[in-house]
């Protein structure tokens, strides 16, 4: 009698996505690996998301619950998750049918693997192909130290070991996801699976800039303090005021791109005080980019799409 396959528990929160998320549902739902708790949550959206939902009764354990944002909703999921491997996939993204089977296979048959994930493609509003390839090897220097993190969709990492780090810091907005990985981390190998597995979608909402408050962009700041106040590896520790740098250009940018060119320009010079590799015109120059209007900005990102698709 062949054994079971361990239980694997995916969750997608949802807001707003019902344009996308038949296909992102039918993707997981579609799985060849036999084994799958699949939860989804719909984080309060005011468009036809539940009804698409209805359609999946007895399908897949789905809710519906008052807004609280994507921390707080994939918390909510992965505390009731029963799987030996969790994971995640966003509801406009998409997973091959085989991805999960293939991502089980690593981690069962490496227990310092605490998480795996594969590479994926950029499609576009219509599932089409727009460039292939976008994930790399995890590196936790450059996680750290340049904001630099190639996990994409269809990641699954261990049960016991998200247990042990905890989930998502609920009062980060910008990349909690990055500040996971960073905890997570410390609990075994993160490995690269070099096979196109999922798709990470673009489309309007997803190139539009948002404004980002100073409150929210000092995120980076804290980010780092919590992670340097721990046991950190040499070669990252060597880094730091580089890591801190880097962190006051990303307070930069989000400062031009909210219209706040006068504050931008402190946090950049705070950057170039601390690391002397930020005084490359090169870094100007994004800041000098980020000065354009929104609408220019999107209509920018539309072109660069536009170009991809048509190579």
């Amino acid at each position: 009698m062949m054994p079971q396959a361990p239980l694997v528990t995916l969750v997608t929160p949802t807001y707003n996505q019902a344009r996308y998320l038949q296909k992102s549902l039918d993707s997981v739902l579609e799985q060849t690996y036999p084994n799958i708790e699949y939860i989804v949550i719909n984080d309060g959206s005011s468009d036809d998301t539940e009804s698409v939902l209805n359609r999946y009764d007895g399908r897949l354990n789905w809710s519906t619950q008052a807004n609280q944002g994507q921390a707080a909703t994939l918390n909510a999921g992965w505390k009731v998750a029963q799987g030996k491997y969790i994971g995640y996939l966003s509801s406009d993204d998409l997973l091959a049918p085989d991805a999960v089977a293939r991502l089980v296979a690593v981690l069962e048959q490496d227990p310092s693997v605490v998480c795996v994930y594969p590479d994926c493609d950029l499609i576009d509003e219509h599932g089409v192909v727009v460039k292939r390839g976008l994930c790399k090897g995890f590196d936790l220097e450059e996680l750290v130290v340049r904001q630099e993190c190639h996990i994409g969709p269809g990641a699954l990492f261990r049960a016991d070991g998200f247990r042990r780090v905890g989930g998502w810091k609920t009062y980060l907005h910008l990349a909690p996801d990055r500040e996971f990985w960073m905890r997570l981390a410390g609990e075994g190998s993160i490995r690269f699976l070099p096979e196109s597995l999922a798709g990470y979608r673009l489309h309007a909402q997803s190139i539009s800039y948002q404004s980002t408050s100073d409150e929210q962009s000092k995120e980076y700041l804290q980010v780092l303090d919590e992670y340097f106040a721990g046991n950190v590896a040499p070669s990252i520790l060597a880094r730091k005021q580089e890591a801190y740098a880097f962190a006051y250009f990303l307070m930069a940018r989000n400062a031009m791109r909210s219209g706040r060119p006068l504050r931008g320009g402190r946090y950049f010079v705070e950057a170039c005080s601390r690391h002397r590799g930020f005084m490359h015109p090169r870094y100007l120059l994004q800041l000098v980019r980020n000065t354009l209007s929104k609408p220019v900005r999107v209509a920018m990102a539309r072109v660069r799409a536009r170009r991809l698709r048509a190579d």
